[in-house]
């Protein structure tokens, strides 16, 4: 795959090369040789892994039968394909064919899952649906997180001017998001994620995005948007109709729910 240039036919091999992040996949692990599985506890693991996650989405929206906005969240996709298949999914996915298997960064899984979490807090606020705004949190860097799943083309990437490696990333995202038929709804925010005022389809989910990834960015101590350092856009907060100060606010309410993630991942799936 072309480091600097890669297309979404690159992002597409290698994004069936990789397995999950080191923590979530033992945990998708333990569960699968459990057996007798609770639907209950599969689903907040899902909610944990966006390849996983990317894949039930894929599979769902490319059936024959769907309905026509498509399904616009995990737990949409999750009903379309059914348990059974959920679980083979699951199984197949879990176990990697050989130990020398590319995995997601354990950075940009941790970004993910804080986005994901920081999106859906916006939304409850916002009063939009919840389960759509986790969705594009969690797969909303996708295409990042497969050009630089390999240390090389980290190495190369890292030369490029930022700002443009951003705005490339996410283009990448929703061309390839698109391709594997997820409706405009879930992912025209991923597209203009660092541009959220022009968007004219999904623009309020698209403001949501843009405050989430600056919020995911401290709470992770990373530059999430090219000028991550400057604040969050202001002209989105007047939109919104947000203060600056109460972003900061759920900075602490994002902290708790990521403790409650990492109590799942403990093994204990009452907590969620």
């Amino acid at each position: 795959m072309d480091p600097v240039n890669p297309t979404v036919s690159d992002l597409q091999r290698q994004f069936e090369l990789l397995s999950p992040a080191s923590r979530i996949g033992k945990s998708l692990r333990s569960l699968v040789a459990e057996g007798n599985v609770n639907p209950d506890e599969i689903l907040p693991l899902i909610r944990l892994e966006p390849l996983l996650a990317t894949r039930i989405l894929r599979e769902a929206n490319l059936l024959h039968e769907r309905k026509p906005e498509g399904y616009l969240s995990i737990e949409e996709a999750i009903t379309a394909i059914g348990f059974q298949r959920m679980y083979d999914l699951l199984g197949l996915y879990s176990y990697p064919p050989s130990s020398d298997e590319l995995s997601y960064s354990s950075d940009h899984w941790k970004r993910a899952i804080t986005c994901a979490v920081c999106m859906e807090t916006l939304a409850e606020k916002h009063r939009l649906d919840k389960q759509r705004a986790y969705t594009i949190g969690l797969i909303h860097s996708l295409a990042e997180a497969i050009s630089e799943s390999t240390r090389a083309q980290s190495r190369e990437l890292g030369s490029l001017n930022n700002r443009l490696k951003k705005f490339n990333h996410s283009s990448l995202c929703f061309n390839l998001l698109s391709e594997w038929g997820l409706p405009s709804a879930l992912i025209d925010p991923i597209r203009f994620q660092y541009a959220p005022l022009d968007c004219q389809t999904t623009g309020k989910m698209a403001c949501l995005l843009n405050l989430a990834k600056w919020i995911t960015g401290v709470v992770r101590e990373v530059d999430e948007l090219p000028d991550q350092a400057s604040g969050p856009d202001l002209l989105v907060l007047n939109l919104l109709g947000e203060g600056e100060q109460t972003l900061w606010n759920l900075v602490t309410d994002v902290s708790d729910s990521l403790h409650l993630a990492d109590t799942l991942l403990s093994g204990n799936y009452s907590a969620c």
